[in-house]
This record gives C-alpha cells, structure tokens and sequence, in this order.
C-alpha cells in the first residue's frame, strides 16, 4: 500500500517596520506582507472507523448478534496489537429499523429491529489495510474514510509558520529595497489556521466497504 501525502498549508500576516506601531500609513512607514507556504510529510497515523450493523426480528435478538461480531472483531484488533486505547466506540445504536422498498415480506420480519456498532481507531498508517482486512474478516461491514495525519501536527504547523514567516520577510526586504528604504524590526506576526489539507497516493481498497450482513464479504 502506497504511503499517503500529508500537505498542510498555512497562511501568516507580517507586518514589519521600523516602529512599534502597526497602523500602516505613510507616516509610521511600514510594510505589511501577507505570505502563504506549504509544508509536505508523509501520513503517519490513520484514524479508522469501523463498524458492523445487523438485523433481527427482536430487539434482543439483534442485540446479541450485534454483541457476539463485535466481540470477535475486537479480538481481531487486539490480536494484532492495536491498544486498547487506540481503539474507542464511536456510537452503539439499537431500535426499530425502517423498511426498505427491496424488502420481501420475510425480510421485513427478520429486520424488525437493527443494531449499529462503530469504532474509531487509530493505528500507524503502514498497518491501515491490514487492520481494515482483518476487522471485515471478523465481521465488520462498515468501513468509513480513514482520516490520515501526522504523529505530530502542532510541529508541522510550526513548520510551515516558519516558512511563510521567511517568505514574508524576504518579500518585505524587495518592497524596502525597491522603496530605498532599510528594512526595520518585526512589528506583528500573525497564523490562520490551515484551510486546506489533501492526501496524495492510492487510498485504501476497502476505504468505503459496506457489506451486507449475510455474506460478510465486502463488496
């Protein structure tokens, strides 16, 4: 499985001038500069969300068969060293289910009642397929988007502050030179939050698997 991209962007403020002061104006001779920079890493952390979602002619029924699968793709997680606390229930619900027009007359009577279970876990991201694998092969037939990062964000965005906060400076320094002028003190600094974060790479083969509940195979 190709290793997934990780692209942070981050846009600063900079305003630089010679005095304490950043009202921009003629008088207080000042040079504001808004710069954008992106910083690339590999992913280094997949955020999972697995699920299993049953049917059964009573709530009972289908409470249990919802809580015997989600047994045993628990074990299958933990047999392959996901810890436990890597690995957190997202929702559980349980209640009458609401037929669909495919439904046979026998179907509706053996789905009267549905259970959804889901989890949200977090492994490296080089072990993502093989976890998704072994979780449908227990039984889960819901496998979300996996959401990707990096083991560290705050010291990426840092990152890319840094860079644009060079960027900025570099742009002032040509502003001052092309006005004559000498470049002063950083006056102001400022970060937006990145507005933008993309993924590069094959995603995963199951990423959006829904399996029925019969066959336990994902489609």
């Amino acid at each position: 499985m190709d290793r997934k991209m990780f692209v942070l962007v981050l846009f600063s403020w900079v305003t630089i001038a010679s005095a304490q002061d950043i009202q921009i104006n003629r008088q207080n001779k000042t040079i504001a500069v808004t710069a954008d920079e992106s910083v690339t890493a590999d992913a280094e952390v997949a955020v999972l969300v697995i699920g299993y979602h049953d049917y059964g002619p009573s709530q009972d029924l289908a409470f249990r068969e919802n809580v015997r699968v989600a047994e045993q793709i628990a074990k299958a997680m933990l047999a392959a060293k996901v810890p436990e606390a890597n690995i957190e229930t997202d929702k559980l619900n349980l209640g009458r289910s609401e037929a669909e027009e495919k439904w046979t007359e026998d179907m509706k009577k053996e789905r009267r009642f549905q259970a959804r279970q889901s989890w949200h876990v977090t492994v490296p991201a080089s072990q993502a397929q093989t976890i998704v694998d072994l979780c449908v092969s227990a039984g889960a037939n819901e496998v979300d988007d996996v959401e990707w990062n990096v083991a560290d964000p705050v010291a990426l965005q840092a990152k890319a502050g840094g860079a644009a906060l060079l960027k900025a400076r570099n742009i002032a320094e040509q502003m001052a030179k092309g006005l004559g002028a000498k470049l002063g003190e950083l006056v102001y600094a400022s970060n937006r939050a990145p507005t933008a974060k993309m993924w590069r790479g094959i995603t995963l083969n199951t990423v959006s698997a829904i399996v029925n509940p019969a066959d336990q195979k994902p489609s």
